[in-house]
């Protein structure tokens, strides 16, 4: 073989490697999923008699819910919402047997908040729920 027809092989088999890496390290989305479903039932924080679903409705315009398994095996539902022009992510961590979740990551215009920005906005969106709802939520 001459050189040339080495640095073809070459090149094939590392355009091959990408594509194959790329499909066996892709997650799958859902649009559909009982972890979805689980997560939309589920209380909000700081308000038992809120449910997720019934927050994020009420405070934004657009709404797009995904689940998908991330690489290192956890079960993630991402929700992703938009009111007037932000942009908020928001990643829930639940647990396999649907017995427990975390709030994961949230992001603002694709800008990651700290733990304790985080939970101060959780805690806004909880203000902004019940006020409309005629609530009034004392310590909060």
């Amino acid at each position: 073989m001459t050189l040339g027809q080495h640095i073809r092989v070459f090149i094939c088999v590392v355009v091959m490697g990408c594509i194959v890496g790329f499909v066996l390290n892709g997650k799958e989305i859902e649009t559909d999923s009982p972890y979805i479903d689980y997560v939309k039932a589920q209380q909000w924080p700081f308000n038992e008699a809120l449910h997720i679903a019934d927050v994020f409705d009420g405070h934004y315009e657009l709404t797009y819910w995904e689940y998908f398994t991330a690489r290192n095996g956890e079960h993630v539902v991402q929700f992703t919402g938009t009111n007037d022009e932000q942009q908020d992510i928001y990643q829930f961590i639940v647990e396999k047997d649907y017995t427990g979740f975390l709030i994961g990551a949230v992001k603002q215009n694709n800008i990651l908040l700290p733990p304790e920005q985080k939970w101060s906005f959780v805690k806004t969106l909880t203000n902004k729920k019940a006020s409309k709802s005629g609530e009034f939520l004392a310590g909060i």
